[in-house]
């Protein structure tokens, strides 16, 4: 029985009728030489039956009737499959219905004069002829319901009208039987008609928006920046098209029957693709690199598709794009991160996660040695000759001194060198010897390094000192080693400078300053000694100042003014960052809360801050507290916030930015920064750091890094602020390289915050003050005092 959405699907549309009714009569017309010939034989057999009983010329008229009939059906098929006749198709199917009625009578009318007077034999034969009569109608006819209906209504009466002459209950009882199969055949026909008109429906509308796909697909090939690739079932390529064979510098003839993966190089990616082809497996954006060879630079492509079971010989399809850019973005990105962008030697993070591998590989008598280094009076070269002169210095610096250490022989099993920054570098030496080596060679860069280096014509002094500390002599762990080496090192400046000192215990008399430094820092915050300083954020298209960060000073009672670099590590290692980044927090949303327009308030967040579970209450108290919009706040943090428990700290992060505050990635590319770090997470903000800014005007290579920064924050939606602006040239390049932001000596110094936000000058007096008066002053500034607290 046909369901009700057949029903609903064989109700054509009225623009639709001529075309089904013609494909239902096409239909049937295929069928026509097998009803044709199994209605001929039936017809011969009943002539030779009748032969005995009957006078021959009545069967003679018979058989000539129905040949005659079936003529006509096969001309009428005939004529419309080879197109001699219009397809009209109503004419058509009447003509059908009209032949269909003649068939039925030729059988019906013998069946009801002749059957009842004949033998029960011949009788017998005659209505099983005449059932299989009336069962291959509704089979052969059945795309033409109302012809099948004729065709069986005019046998099923004559039979009946027979069996009803004879008069016996099982003929009456045959009838009953007759009457209602016939019925449920012209059902059946009318069942099939409608799953077939169904189907053909369903074709149509497949076959449109097969094409459609395939107009929007050519159309895609043709104008779309990635291209479509189909391959065999031996996963050769197939149909290559004229842009997908430009991308791969080749011919399409030439691809065509290729083998798809001999278009890569054999890596990785290439062993992902295979392994996906042979298991029939989904590929998404895998990417692999394209065997270019003597094509000049690698490029790499990213590809997508699925198995197909489509029947055209496709066994894989999808589509490939060209990552090729992004690829080099990403490489930029990742070397930025772990090398210095002016000597190329490996940066600070890149030489702490080396040295931290080297001390836990160390076993039995291993020892390691680290040097660090500075030169001396490099300050006087960049303040004398400018920071241009200075950066071609210490690149012949670093040239040299990594040459030195090469050629030394006595960098053990495992030499190490980076540039930590500025002009400071370390060494790091392993193995069983690493204590001499260290020791000779101190001895050796000493006296290498005292040779001047020559510059646009000037010699410049390139003498060092140097500091050394040893594990396991000095100490197991990297933080000691290296605050071990840094006091090694200042001892050797104090002996003098150009010479080198090896670190004894009576050194770490800085350690215990540091100490005493921790323990007046636990009370600065009750003391007042803690101030907020603001230094400017402008925006490069309008050089007008949309915010201010806020930066951290302590007034120190007998050292003076302290910079954070001096007593925020310290802050970091004893915890006391947590309760004073707390204090920063309240004072800045409070501070910005004063101000008339609406500049928005960049704080920094210390990784040791995500470890206290008071950090978000904190903010949401003092945004509750201040009545600051939380749009106009910005928390930055560094990639160590993502190092450690980078989960927990990225829920921190989103829950942060959910209550509307902003969130920047500081000192992007000095440290562990990379791709990953932005895909991790979406920060609103990228800060590119000022030792790229600082030879932006001068050398190629820090506008080429700067650029890729921002045009990979672009191309993520995130804003971009360089650091360290100092000079108007230095602008003009980040403005014309599409940097959103800056910062910097150029704007403005990191001042108190009155230098930018003058407090109002009070109204004067109108009549004299009485004795409530005090008590209304009072009380306003004690209302807003409460408002903070």
């Amino acid at each position: 029985m046909v369901s009700k959405q057949a029903a609903l699907r064989a109700s054509v549309p009225p623009e639709l009728r001529d075309w089904v009714d013609n494909r239902l009569v096409s239909a049937h017309i295929r069928m026509v030489r097998a009803m044709v010939l199994g209605t001929m034989l039936n017809a011969l057999v009943i002539a030779w039956a009748l032969l005995s009983e009957l006078a021959w010329y009545q069967p003679a008229l018979f058989v000539a009737s129905t040949l005659a009939a079936c003529l006509h059906r096969l001309w009428l098929a005939e004529g419309i499959e080879r197109g001699r006749r219009r397809r009209r198709s109503g004419k058509m199917m009447l003509a059908f219905q009209l032949n269909s009625l003649w068939l039925g009578l030729n059988f019906g009318i013998p069946l009801a004069v002749q059957m009842p007077g004949l033998s029960p034999a011949i009788q017998l034969l005659l209505a099983v002829c005449a059932v299989s009569q009336i069962a291959s109608a509704a089979y052969t006819v059945r795309t033409l319901p109302r012809a099948a209906l004729l065709y069986i209504a005019a046998q099923t009466l004559g039979l009946s009208i027979a069996l009803m002459q004879i008069g016996s209950p099982p003929a009456l009882g045959a009838i009953v039987v007759v009457v209602v199969a016939s019925a449920l055949l012209v059902h059946m026909a009318y069942t099939a008609h409608d799953l077939f008109v169904t189907r053909i429906l369903s074709d149509r509308e497949l076959g449109s928006a097969s094409r459609t796909v395939k107009l929007l697909l050519n159309a895609y090939e043709e104008n779309g920046s990635d291209w479509l690739f189909e391959l065999d079932s031996e996963h050769r390529l197939i149909g290559v098209s004229k842009r997908f064979a430009e991308a791969a510098c080749d011919k399409p003839e030439t691809l065509n029957g290729c083998k798809f993966l001999s278009l890569f190089v054999d890596d990785a990616g290439r062993a992902t693709i295979g392994a996906a082809l042979k298991a029939n497996r989904v590929l998404r954006d895998e990417v692999a690199q394209l065997d270019s060879a003597g094509l000049g630079e690698p490029r790499w492509w990213s590809i997508s598709g699925r198995s197909s079971r489509s029947g055209d010989g496709v066994a894989y399809r999808g589509v490939i794009s060209d990552v090729t850019q992004q690829r080099r973005a990403e490489h930029r990105a990742h070397r930025m991160a772990l090398f210095d962008a002016l000597t190329e030697l490996p940066n600070r993070a890149n030489f702490n996660s080396a040295f931290s591998a080297m001390l836990a590989a160390r076993s039995g008598s291993e020892q390691v040695a680290l040097l660090v280094l500075d030169i001396d009076h490099f300050k006087a070269i960049n303040d004398m000759h400018g920071h241009p002169l200075g950066d071609g210095f210490l690149k012949a610096f670093a040239q040299r001194l990594a040459r030195t250490v090469a050629e030394s022989g006595l960098g053990g099993t495992q030499p190490l060198l980076a540039r930590l920054g500025s002009d400071e570098f370390s060494i790091a030496v392993f193995g069983g010897d690493a204590c001499d080596h260290a020791v000779r060679l101190a001895e050796l860069l000493v006296l290498a390094m005292a040779d001047p280096i020559e510059l646009d014509g000037q010699e410049f002094p390139s003498a060092i000192s140097l500091g050394i500390a040893l594990a396991p002599m000095h100490a197991d762990n990297q933080r000691h080693l290296q605050s071990y080496a840094d006091i090694a090192l200042s001892a050797a400046k104090k002996a003098g400078r150009g010479t080198w000192e090896m670190f004894e215990p009576g050194m770490d008399e800085v350690l215990h300053a540091r100490h005493s430094m921790a323990s007046d820092l636990r009370h600065a915050i009750g003391r007042g000694e803690l101030k907020l300083f603001l230094q400017p954020l402008v925006d490069v298209a309008s050089e007008v100042k949309t915010g201010y960060e806020a930066l951290l000073r302590w007034d120190h009672p007998g050292r003076g003014m302290i910079p954070p670099d001096t007593f925020i590590p310290i802050a970091e290692e004893t915890g006391l960052i947590v309760p004073i980044g707390e204090w920063v927090i309240r004072e800045a949303f409070a501070e910005a809360a004063r101000w008339q327009g609406r500049e928005n308030i960049a704080i920094n967040l210390s990784p040791v801050q995500f470890s206290s579970p008071n950090l978000l209450p904190v903010v949401i108290n003092a945004l509750a507290t201040s009545g600051l919009d939380p749009g106009r706040v910005e928390f930055e943090i560094t990639e160590g916030v993502l190092l450690h428990n980078s989960e927990a700290n990225i829920d921190v992060l989103c829950r942060l930015q959910a209550l509307g505050v902003k969130i920047a990635l500081d000192d992007f590319g000095t440290g562990y920064a990379s791709l990953n770090y932005l895909l991790t997470f979406p920060f609103d903000k990228i800060k590119i750091d000022r030792s790229f800014i600082s030879g932006l005007a001068t050398r190629e290579e820090s506008r080429a890094i700067v650029a890729s920064v921002i045009t990979l924050a672009n191309q993520l939606g995130m804003c971009t602020l360089a650091e360290g602006v100092e000079e108007r040239e230095q602008l003009d390049t980040l403005r014309e390289q599409g940097c959103v932001m800056v910062q910097g000596w150029l704007f403005g110094k990191a001042l108190p915050s009155e230098a930018y936000h003058p407090a109002p000058i009070p109204a004067p007096k109108r009549r004299p003050a009485r004795l409530a008066q005090p008590r209304s002053r009072v009380a306003a500034q004690s209302y807003s005092q409460r408002q903070r607290g």
